[in-house]
């Protein structure tokens, strides 16, 4: 990126465009080394996971809606039903927590850390997964989970926003 700011104001006789010098400064700060604790890059995965949540309920959850929350957001969401053949080991895994912890009332919001086939170590991972367990609450007082909202962020762009902040 450096290089082609050099060369754009080399070539260009030091004309460059808005545009220009706007992508050449977020290339810039791309590049930048970011220092964040674990627990500030976790503080934010939590608060952008509430952030997308808030918009999907806002849309009613729609369909359409969801797909560009995603994108704009830089996720991936997946809502999980019980029983869901196509849910991926953690969100099972999960889902099974939501539901024992339910006998307790345990069925807050939550973030996990996920570490990649490549990571190594406990403190290497590449992502966080916010969950959101939707409940009904029955008669007698117990709660049923009806399903568990996924929303999958990548460690990086968290690290990028928090540099934003």
């Amino acid at each position: 990126m450096l290089f082609l700011a050099i060369t754009l104001t080399s070539c260009g006789g030091g004309t460059l465009t808005d545009e220009q010098r706007k992508k050449m400064r977020e290339g810039i700060e791309d590049i930048k080394i970011k220092q964040v604790s674990d627990a500030e890059i976790v503080t934010a995965a939590m608060d952008d996971g509430r952030r997308v949540f808030e918009a999907l309920e806002k849309s009613n959850f729609d369909t359409q809606a969801k797909e560009r929350i995603a994108r704009d957001a830089k996720v991936k969401v997946r809502y999980i039903k019980p029983g869901t053949n196509d849910a991926l080991e953690v969100e099972n895994q999960i889902i099974q927590a939501y539901i024992v912890g339910s006998v307790t009332g345990a069925t807050q919001d939550n973030i996990q850390k996920l570490r990649s086939g490549a990571a190594t170590g406990l403190q290497d991972y590449d992502s966080l997964l916010y969950s959101r367990p939707i409940v009904a609450n029955q008669p007698d007082g117990s709660v049923n989970i009806l399903g568990v909202w996924n929303i999958y962020l990548a460690k990086k762009e968290v690290v990028k926003s928090l540099s934003k902040k």
